[in-house]
């Protein structure tokens, strides 16, 4: 892919442009990338606040009754039902009764017993896709529904 960068101080709003011969998984990300607005989550460490953006979030997880906001080497507690997360933001997607993933945060995946699969994160940490969700995750990465 190649880039190309041409700055005009009188153009106002910035405009992308991407031509292709065929348009395929790769455009379509960075399509959906170049449209997503990092939205802000917070997170409660040791009595301070802490402030992310989407891509800084690995995973969230709800426990009894708190819910911990997982980073590349930090877990955080936060106040946020797991299915308002789902909505809102486009690169968290649900992938058991408990969690919601950064599917951008996959490094990989391999199949365990009974249709579920692990997928494990850039940062070391493993986390089960339950079967009701491997569908809906294998979508999102531009894989086959069925």
């Amino acid at each position: 892919m190649k880039i190309i960068l041409k700055k005009q101080p009188s153009f106002g709003e910035p405009v992308i442009t991407i031509e292709c011969d065929e348009k395929d998984t790769s455009i379509d990300r960075l399509i959906e990338q170049l449209n997503t607005k990092d939205i802000e989550l917070s997170g409660k460490k040791d009595g301070d606040h802490f402030v992310f953006g989407q891509h800084e979030v690995y995973y969230i997880e709800s426990m009894e009754d708190q819910c911990l906001l997982y980073t590349k080497n930090d877990v955080y507690r936060c106040k946020y039902r797991l299915a308002e997360l789902e909505e809102s933001f486009d690169s968290l997607i649900r992938v058991n009764k408990q969690t919601v993933l950064n599917y951008r945060k996959i490094k990989v995946f391999k199949s365990t017993f009974n249709g579920k699969l692990e997928a494990t994160l850039i940062n070391g940490d493993r986390i089960e896709i339950s079967r009701a969700y491997v569908q809906s995750l294998k979508s999102k990465l531009g894989g086959q529904s069925s």
